[in-house]
């Protein structure tokens, strides 16, 4: 239901003094009011029917269900509190003042509960994948309760997918009143109060997560790493993180009886924020370490050609490819390598990794100025395979950086900043020129009213 199709503010006349931005700025309030009502509605279906059945409770042992659930329960009961305190603003007046005011205050005392919920999603994840493949009688179960009309055909992952979907809604909804508040206005300062206060949550919360899979991503490569014959570097640090991973080909020279050829060795890299790892694929789960440096001394220059070599075009065998230069390797030696990547965006992306030392005009990739760079907006949700990749959800707005010819954009999410690679498939192009730069001015004025209230904080 829309705050204007109520009863008591149809039949008090109130609709015809309101200007329509004062209308919008009305509506965008009272969508928070709206939307928690129902997400509540839902947790409260996750513990009722699930965390409460009995049936299934028998089936699981205190640390998985501890796991499953984590701290739900804690998590209802502060949106309780925040829904009531909702209401009562509507009930002091049918046309709301603010409610900014009552989510920056939940925002300060109460959200962080979230925090330690989204920390815990991951193993939440594995515990329900574990628990549906090796507990029988836990599945059993779990199918017949989603079969309830209480689900609405939804999965029970679904539901533990609740908090976290809840807490980023609520960041939309409040760049959505700043949008429609009137700039220089005491509710202005609110609206950027609340938001600073939200983003922080859930940027801790990304933080905090992004932390435990980087620990535990390093701990499972450290164990998958062999040093044969080099001195082994400690792989886990604190401040260490896997930027990007992948197969590539090292060419060689090989000699045959008549003449002298290029030989293709398959090997594989370990890009991270301070390290390359050069290595070769052992098996499915195991790689033995040939080379490593740090990633300082690493450059990668392109191969050119000369024109007699076919109006300047490579051999098919070094198509896609680039020179890595190891100024110091694990020995203390310069080295070069000439890698072939898989394509010709992956050997754009692997360059842009590193400095280079050349940096010819490319005729298939393009590369944009932050003033000039085309817009688009996401349509299909893409999750991330790489760490240079960006995850993205429907009506995401990207700046586009730099395209290549085999459909990857390189680019930054105007909501939160973020950069990363990602398919044009799951795009379209914002081409119309005015939504372009009201969607840069109204981001602008999310990003100024954040830094003024992080500023005053300081």
């Amino acid at each position: 239901m829309l705050w204007q199709e109520l009863s008591v503010v149809r039949k008090s006349g109130i609709l015809e003094r309101l200007t329509p931005a004062e209308l919008q700025r009305q509506e965008s309030m009272f969508e928070v009011l709206t939307s928690e009502a129902s997400y509540i509605h839902s947790l409260k279906v996750l513990i009722d029917h699930f965390l409460m059945c009995r049936e299934l409770d028998e089936t699981l042992v205190i640390h998985d269900k501890k796991t499953l659930y984590s701290n739900i329960v804690s998590v209802y009961e502060v949106s309780q509190r925040f829904l009531k305190d909702l209401i009562h603003r509507l009930d002091e007046n049918i046309l709301i003042t603010d409610i900014c005011d009552i989510i920056q205050q939940h925002a300060l005392q109460h959200f962080s509960v979230y925090i330690g919920y989204i920390r815990n999603q991951t193993y939440q994840e594995k515990a329900y994948s574990s628990l549906m493949q090796s507990n029988k009688p836990f599945a059993q179960v779990m199918r017949r309760l989603e079969e309830s009309p209480l689900c609405r055909r939804l999965p029970f992952s679904s539901f533990l997918l609740l908090p976290f979907q809840r807490i980023t809604r609520v960041k939309i909804l409040l760049q959505n009143i700043l949008k429609r508040t009137k700039e220089g206005t005491m509710e202005e300062t609110t609206a950027s109060r609340a938001l600073a206060s939200v983003s922080e949550i859930i940027k801790e919360s990304n933080t905090q997560v992004g932390h435990m899979k980087q620990i535990e991503e390093l701990i499972l490569l450290s164990n998958s790493l062999e040093f044969q014959k080099l001195k082994a570097v400690p792989i886990i640090s604190k401040s260490r993180f896997l930027e990007k991973r992948g197969e590539l080909h090292e060419l060689s020279k090989g000699v045959s009886l008549f003449s002298i050829r290029l030989k293709l060795t398959s090997i594989y890299l370990f890009l991270f924020n301070d390290l390359l790892v050069i290595t070769y694929k052992k098996s499915s789960e195991r790689y033995v370490v040939t080379d490593h440096a740090h990633r300082s001394l690493v450059q990668v220059q392109p191969i050119m050609f000369a024109a007699g070599s076919g109006a300047g075009e490579s051999p098919p065998i070094l198509k896609h490819s680039f020179c890595l230069l190891l100024l110091e390797n694990h020995q203390g030696l310069a080295t070069e390598h000439l890698l072939k990547a898989p394509s010709e965006s992956d050997m754009h992306r692997w360059m842009a990794a590193f400095p280079s030392l050349d940096n010819p005009d490319r005729e298939k990739e393009v590369i944009y100025e932050d003033w000039d760079c085309p817009q688009v907006q996401c349509v299909e949700r893409y999750v991330a395979q790489q760490a240079d990749e960006i995850t993205m959800e429907p009506a995401d707005i990207i700046n586009v950086k730099r395209k290549t010819d085999e459909g990857w954009y390189e680019g930054v999410r105007l909501s939160d900043g973020e950069k990363g690679w990602f398919p044009s498939n799951n795009v379209n192009e914002i081409t119309n020129e005015h939504l372009r730069r009201r969607n840069l001015r109204e981001q602008y004025r999310i990003i100024q009213a954040e830094a003024n209230v992080t500023v005053a904080k300081s």
